[in-house]
């Protein structure tokens, strides 16, 4: 689930605001930790309970919210730097 959730991350920076993109990141890591956690990607395995669980998952969040904004900074500049061009 980590990879699609960063994926969709990067995604969200270049397609959307900055505000909204942190706010998919958010909701996209809530619903990756659910699947992992409770539901259809769910292993035996999995405790919940533990800080070997959301640890991982925290940092996950952080990288999604990091990357999110790194792609909206970079669209900016890009828009920015088109814009002197012209």
């Amino acid at each position: 689930m980590d990879i699609p959730f960063l994926i969709l991350a990067i995604a969200a920076g270049l397609l959307l605001s900055r505000r909204r993109a942190l706010i998919a990141v958010t909701a996209l890591w809530a619903i990756a930790v659910a699947m992992v956690g409770w539901g259809p990607a769910h292993s035996d395995g999995v405790h919940t309970g533990s800080i070997g669980f959301w640890g991982p998952w925290l940092i996950a969040l952080a990288i999604g919210l990091g990357l999110a904004t790194l792609m909206t900074v970079l669209r900016q500049r890009r828009r920015a730097r088109g814009a002197v061009r012209s």
